[in-house]
């Protein structure tokens, strides 16, 4: 079964680096000397305490309450990118090829994909790429050249003529 969310898990982690980054300690700032005088206990136990600075451009649990994680692209523990494919005259569409998760179509942008080589004899990519005369032609080799745990082999060189 393929999980399709690689690019929501892209950005997750993007979001969330950014959160780490963003709520790390920064130096203490010196405390200013006390005032002349001081409030007296009961004064103290009515105060109000005030709401914690806000800075711009700063990100808190608000700034992502809207998000939520939705399925929209190639994504496995062992989804590797392989090969990229852009259409040189449609920049909105191109083909990416998952080192053992097929090959997966955008027609924009990559807001939303679609699998083209679940029906083939392999899930294994190793290449994908479009004809320079006719975009329309995409030639997938099979078999991931980088061994790693979850390799899979492949069985050849697939060729669509219609886009995929």
């Amino acid at each position: 079964m393929l999980n399709r969310c690689f690019p929501a898990c892209l950005a997750a982690i993007l979001i969330l680096s950014s959160v780490v980054s963003s709520t790390q300690e920064t130096p203490k700032q010196a405390k200013k000397p006390p005032a002349a005088k001081t409030p007296s206990k009961s004064a103290e136990a009515t105060a109000t305490p005030a709401a914690p600075e806000h800075k711009p451009g700063a990100m808190d649990a608000d700034t992502f309450a809207g998000l939520e994680f939705r399925s929209i692209g190639p994504a496995v523990a062992s989804g590797r990118v392989i090969a990229f494919a852009v259409n040189p005259k449609n920049h909105d569409e191109y083909f990416v090829g998952v080192a053992a998760g097929g090959v997966w179509k955008t027609i924009n942008s990559g807001t939303t994909w679609t699998p083209v080589f679940d029906g083939e004899g392999s899930y294994s990519i190793g290449w994908v790429t479009l004809d320079p005369n006719d975009s329309s032609v995409v030639w997938v080799g099979t078999g991931e050249a980088n061994s790693q745990r979850s390799v899979g082999y492949g069985d050849g060189v697939y060729r669509s003529d219609d886009g995929g």
